[in-house]
């Protein structure tokens, strides 16, 4: 009995060693790839497996990949933009906007994120949310030149604007 209670002990020592070294790295920029010895080309190499699940609409199995992804790397935001991207295709809204959200901290002069976000915030029927990051969209598209996102936001804001109302 008394080993079982060491053995239960030490495991627990181990486990609370561990985590803090995990809270060590990630606090310092680290990475749980990092940690686990990832490397960025066995990364990119699960990124274009996850991608090709993308594009044959397997979507469930490309979240599953981006989702490890993110794991193993949460600054990187064309892995959230993924897994953002196959969690609006199969209609967990909630979940992609919370990484399009994650991914617009990352990349504060693309208005994507933004604009992906809207269309999962209508999706939910929530148009003030829509209309407000349409409008961030907007402001970030201000400037620079992309006049494929910039017609986007556009033609959304116009969409859900309540007629007599101004933008």
């Amino acid at each position: 009995m008394t080993e079982v209670l060491q053995d239960t002990t030490n495991s627990q020592d181990q486990a609370l060693q561990q985590l803090a070294l995990v809270r060590q790295t990630l606090v310092s920029g680290g990475t749980i790839g990092g940690l686990r010895g990832i490397s960025q080309q066995e990364c990119e190499a699960l990124y274009q497996f996850g991608h090709g699940f993308y594009v044959q609409a397997r979507y469930s199995e490309a979240f599953q990949v981006f989702a490890l992804l993110v794991t193993y790397d949460h600054l990187e935001p064309r892995y959230l933009m993924a897994l953002a991207g196959a969690a609006q295709m199969l209609h967990r809204y909630e979940d992609a906007l919370q990484h399009y959200g994650t991914a617009a901290l990352l990349l504060i002069d693309d208005a994507a994120p933004y604009i992906h976000a809207a269309e999962c915030a209508l999706s939910l029927g929530r148009r003030d949310d829509a209309e407000e990051g349409l409008k961030l969209a907007l402001d970030v598209l201000a400037m620079q030149t992309n006049p494929a996102l910039q017609a986007r936001a556009e033609t959304l804001l116009e969409m859900i604007v309540r007629p007599g109302e101004k933008q």
